[in-house]
């Protein structure tokens, strides 16, 4: 494996890329990308079969008609680039076979790897134009740092078949199986009950072991700093890892790298990793909070420390206020799942309301006031995202959001210090605090009268594909009978 430490990886050019490939006797390389929705996708070649011409001219590799929401199947050909800097050694769990793989992520190119034929449905395309976008408000870059939730169980059954549960031919029905969930057998050490997961330790944390070794292989062969790993709330393997911060389209790398690396490690174990939000009726969640600063150069341009409130600078405010304004409209993106809303209801922590607070877990967007004077973590976190956003996407729609914010001088009001969740509608009247949808088709029904602020980056083609594929999931989802309406109503 490649040592990380002090390493300039991110600087890694082409001629770095074939050095490597020798020494650590790469046999072969994954091609990495994703589609509009964040699902990763590949594609390997023998070492011996890449060229540097390959980093220079793209791979003339991928039938595009057959990844959702990207092209017909009469003007499919593409070009997938490889980006040398994300070349990365994979972990061990990456082939049964023992050989020594290693990925890179590419960008999406039609008819040739200009600049101009950068495909318009490249999410991470999509986020390198709104970084873009920086400049015109005299900033230089961001920092991110969003906290990754993900569930492992034992075993999630479907039956009679997945098939049936999409289409509710016969009917369907599921079941989670853990070792810590308190309906599982013959777990008294390890149970533990709704609501009460977070920090236990051992015996009751299965999956420390687990966590650790993720982080491990993270750091040991992807370069990913990792801040801290902890059970969260939820019961039945609820868990959090925790990323140093870094550049908007770098962080972005980072989790799809961590989502695959779970996935992939769970698997190896016979465990069953998931990023859905809402698995297990009447316990927490799992969301995606995504912190994130304004730099320019080396100051911190979201500070202010003669501001008495929270140390923020109007730009800072301004930003906040952009989020708040667009809000709404974000939640298609940040929110992008039917299950996401199953989430976003009063009761389990996660926001419902627009607005911000101080080191308030309650409002849509927090500024963390653990000490004051900290120029280097001055920051905002946004609570309302899921695991389930594409990354890209997410970043890219939360910086143009803030950016129209500074551009217009959106004011966010002032910092809400009660607990939001206790306020009274008059309460919140009085305040100015807005709602978030209630479900998907309220979320994409916002987005569709306010994209404006993302038009000039995303395009309106890609808003139209995108909203258009989520809409027919909604009504795929609003159509299907489930067991709990058969439960409850078949006896009507």
């Amino acid at each position: 494996m490649v040592n990380y430490e002090n390493s300039t990886i991110n600087q890694m050019d082409v001629n770095g890329v074939f050095k490597t490939i020798e020494e650590e006797n790469i046999s072969f390389l994954d091609f990495w990308f994703v589609d509009i929705f964040g699902e990763l996708h590949r594609m390997g070649m023998p070492s011996y079969a890449v060229s540097e011409e390959n980093f220079e001219n793209g791979l003339e590799k991928l039938d595009a008609s057959s990844i959702v929401g990207f092209k017909a199947v009469n003007k499919s050909d593409m070009i997938l680039k490889p980006d040398p800097s994300t070349f990365r050694i994979l972990p061990p769990d990456y082939d049964n076979g023992h050989r020594k793989n290693a990925r890179i992520i590419c960008d999406l190119y039609e008819g040739n790897t200009t600049e101009s034929s950068r495909y318009n449905r490249d999410s991470r395309g999509i986020t390198h134009k709104a970084s873009a976008k920086l400049a015109e408000a005299g900033l230089t870059h961001t920092n991110w740092g969003p906290e990754v939730e993900f569930f492992v169980f034992d075993t999630i059954n479907v039956y009679p078949s997945p098939y049936a549960a999409t289409h509710s031919y016969g009917g369907s029905g599921y079941s989670i199986e853990s070792k810590e969930s308190p309906w599982a057998k013959g777990n008294i050490s390890t149970a533990i009950d709704i609501k009460e997961g977070y920090y236990p330790s051992q015996p009751k944390d299965t999956l420390e072991t687990f966590r650790k070794d993720i982080c491990d292989d993270l750091y040991k062969y992807f370069g990913i700093k990792i801040e801290a790993e902890h059970h969260e709330v939820a019961t039945s393997g609820q868990c959090e890892i925790n990323l140093v911060y870094d550049e908007m389209t770098a962080m972005a790398d980072n989790i799809i790298s961590v989502k695959n690396v779970v996935k992939v490690k769970a698997k190896r174990r016979n465990k069953v990793a998931t990023f859905m939000p809402k698995p297990i009726y009447g316990d927490n969640a799992s969301a995606m909070h995504t912190h994130q600063s304004l730099w320019n150069g080396k100051t911190n341009a979201m500070y202010d420390p003669d501001d008495d409130i929270a140390q923020l600078s109007q730009i800072g405010r301004y930003y906040v206020g952009g989020i708040l304004e667009h809000a709404q409209a974000l939640c298609a993106i940040s929110n992008p799942t039917t299950n996401s809303y199953k989430r976003l209801v009063p009761g389990f922590e996660a926001p419902v309301n627009m607005c911000w607070g101080m080191g308030n877990r309650s409002a849509a967007i927090r500024v963390p006031m653990y000490y004051r004077n900290q120029e280097k973590s001055k920051r905002i976190e946004y609570r309302v995202p899921d695991p389930t956003a594409n990354i890209y996407l997410l970043e890219a729609a939360l910086l143009l959001a803030g950016l129209d914010g500074i551009k217009k001088k959106i004011d966010p009001g002032s910092p809400v210090e009660e607990n939001v969740y206790r306020l009274s509608a008059e309460k919140k009247r009085e305040y100015k605090i807005g709602s978030l949808p209630v479900s998907l088709k309220g979320a994409l029904d916002a987005l569709k009268s306010d994209m404006g602020f993302l038009e000039d980056v995303f395009t309106k083609d890609f808003l139209d594909k995108y909203m258009d594929l989520k809409y027919k999931e909604y009504v795929a989802f609003a159509q299907t009978p489930t067991a709990w309406e058969v439960s409850m109503y078949a006896d009507s």
